[in-house]
């Protein structure tokens, strides 16, 4: 209920009728009982009504839209279909699918992101949907990536869902070497530092999809996005993470050995070693 609407409730109602119906009717009201508490009454009805509206239309507004420092909330994060290939260690216990279409939507799948550990093998694109929250537009200025500790060594067993990159349509497309020394985010069209030179601004209920292809050349890094912006004439920063509230991690891509298992194309069934460098037409099962 809002300031005005607790203040009424306050008043005496003897003061509230003749504030609404303005003071040349008092002595009228006040000489003709019979409408006088008829309209104490539509008042009070009034304010009851008013008050479940605002509840009612509090209740259709997601949870702090107009706060400051909510101006910006994600929307959705995803791993952009067919961007590259993924490693699913050894200690990940349920891996098992039961054919190629199976590990490819899997794979693909966030909830399946979520719930088990993986890592994206050399490559991988992220798509990042952001959303304005407030009347005033929310300026991003910056977004960046931040490793939550140090690399380590490559992941070298487990199995590998073979995922080929594709086109896509129009998006914001940074890229960033998460093994760099400092990582950045790099517009993929020219390589330039896309935040030095501009910014990304959002109105109310406006959405922006950014797309963002990081690559590990050999060591395995966890990370996460920081992005700043200004939301009421204030410099705010929230982090973005993976599905399931985690660190986006990457490992590099073995390529002069095969794996325990991979899914590659032209089979149906996940490749043992000795197969790999096999014909596949003369497979079983493929």
């Amino acid at each position: 209920m809002s300031k005005q609407s607790k203040q009424s409730k306050q008043r005496p109602a003897e003061t509230e009728a003749p504030a609404r119906d303005g003071r040349s009717r008092l002595a009228s009201l006040v000489t003709r009982p019979a409408t006088w508490v008829v309209g104490v009454i539509l008042v009070a009805l009034g304010a009851t009504f008013s008050s479940g509206l605002q509840s009612l239309f509090a209740g259709l507004l997601p949870d702090g839209w107009s706060e400051p420092g909510n101006g910006i909330k994600v929307v959705d994060v995803r791993r952009k279909p067919v961007s590259g290939p993924v490693l699913i260690p050894r200690s990940e216990s349920a891996t098992a699918f039961s054919d190629r279409s199976d590990a490819v939507s899997s794979i693909n799948d966030p909830e399946w992101e979520a719930e088990h550990k993986w890592y994206a093998a050399g490559y991988i694109t992220w798509d990042v949907t952001l959303v304005g929250r407030h009347s005033d537009p929310v300026v991003i200025t910056d977004l960046r990536p931040e490793r939550t500790g140090p690399c380590t060594k490559r992941l070298d067993d487990g199995t590998l869902v073979d995922d080929i990159p594709q086109g896509e349509g129009k998006k914001i497309e940074l890229e960033t070497a998460i093994d760099a020394e400092v990582p950045q985010l790099t517009s993929a069209e020219d390589g330039s530092a896309y935040f030095d030179a501009g910014t990304v601004t959002l109105a109310k209920g406006e959405t922006v999809v950014i797309s963002i292809e990081a690559t590990s050349a050999g060591p395995t890094c966890e990370w996460v996005l920081e992005a700043d912006y200004v939301d009421h004439g204030k410099r705010e920063t929230m982090t973005i993470t993976a599905p399931g509230d985690r660190p986006f991690a990457i490992t590099g891509l073995i390529r002069e050995r095969p794996y325990d298992l991979v899914w590659g194309i032209g089979c149906n069934r996940a490749l043992k070693p000795e197969e790999i460098s096999a014909d596949f037409d003369e497979l079983p099962g493929c």
